[in-house]
């Protein structure tokens, strides 16, 4: 992987990669949106195996989905002088300045999945960019000029302002300026809940029985928009897209009609992706041009048909 050789290339004489480093001290933190769903218990499980192996501390710190208590544990983190920070922005603005504050600090901070607008030591995640302009150019395929389709569509944000909406949200408008035939009727967020999606998507089947295709930005909440969409008898013609981690409960949905196709960012490669970057991080990685070290999470396009693999989903 590219960011190993250009990381471990900045680490000089200050350490090493092998499996036998020795980085008893070391604290890491982790602050995710919220335990207890599968995308952040992937991730920890690997940095978790990695801290027993390499000999440091790992504390998670749970905010529960609440951005509030989230900010509060961070800047009890802060004050905390750990190694490492590892983070999991719900927005681009609100952990941005408690980032630039721990940077600051000495503190190296790891952005896992969602960027915040400030820049840290270390980013690992998915390219939303890339994943929101290939879901557009899709639909388009599905649902424009010569599909014989209304070319309705419908897009379920988790927030309009996560740094993943914002991304994917922009590459896919991008698209469909280029095809006028694209109409997005909604473009409504659900706050991660599956049935709020449930609720949206309801609605909108109500106003727009035509409706050709659904953008939800997160597999577990785009679900509830698949249901909505079962319920209405419209799985063979409304297609529903997603994005997410990539867990067998992923497969189970596309395998039931209730997701599409998923364009999976695979949360158990990046949990040891970031697992890796931590040690990169505490043995002294930096880039030489002082930006962040990247990892890009590889994706998986998760399909229903006959392509369909179930291989290409992980379990816990």
């Amino acid at each position: 992987m590219a960011f190993l050789i250009a990381a471990t290339a900045a680490l000089g004489s200050t350490g090493s990669t092998s499996a036998g480093n020795d980085l008893t001290g070391k604290k890491v933190i982790f602050i995710p949106i919220a335990m207890g769903i599968s995308l952040t218990e992937g991730w920890a499980r690997r940095m978790k195996e990695d801290a027993a192996l390499h000999g440091y501390t790992l504390e998670i710190r749970d905010p529960a989905f609440n951005s509030g208590a989230m900010a509060e544990l961070l800047a009890k983190a802060i004050s905390e002088k750990p190694d490492v920070l590892v983070v999991h922005n719900p927005t681009v603005q609100l952990l941005a300045r408690q980032i630039k504050q721990a940077e600051a600090a000495g503190i190296k901070v790891l952005q896992l999945n969602l960027q915040s607008n400030q820049p840290s030591s270390a980013f690992v995640g998915a390219n939303r960019t890339r994943i929101g302009h290939d879901v557009a150019e899709d639909i388009v395929k599905e649902c424009g000029a010569g599909s014989g389709k209304s070319g309705k569509v419908a897009i379920i944000p988790g927030q309009l302002t996560a740094a993943d909406s914002v991304m994917m949200n922009d590459a896919a408008f991008k698209v469909f300026k280029d095809h006028p035939e694209i109409q997005v009727v909604s473009n409504q967020a659900s706050d991660w809940e599956p049935e709020k999606a449930r609720q949206i998507t309801a609605t909108v089947l109500q106003q727009h029985p035509d409706l050709c295709a659904i953008f939800g930005h997160w597999d577990v909440h785009t679900m509830g928009a698949g249901h909505a969409v079962k319920d209405a008898g419209l799985e063979d013609k409304v297609l529903v897209y997603a994005t997410g981690g990539g867990d067998s409960v992923t497969c189970k949905a596309v395998e039931d009609k209730i997701l599409d196709r998923v364009w999976s960012y695979d949360a158990d490669g990046q949990g040891r992706d970031a697992a890796t970057m931590v040690d990169l991080l505490l043995q002294g990685a930096a880039a030489t041009d002082g930006s962040m070290l990247t990892a890009e999470s590889p994706l998986k396009i998760i399909k229903a048909g006959p392509t369909y693999d179930p291989g290409l989903c992980w379990k816990m």
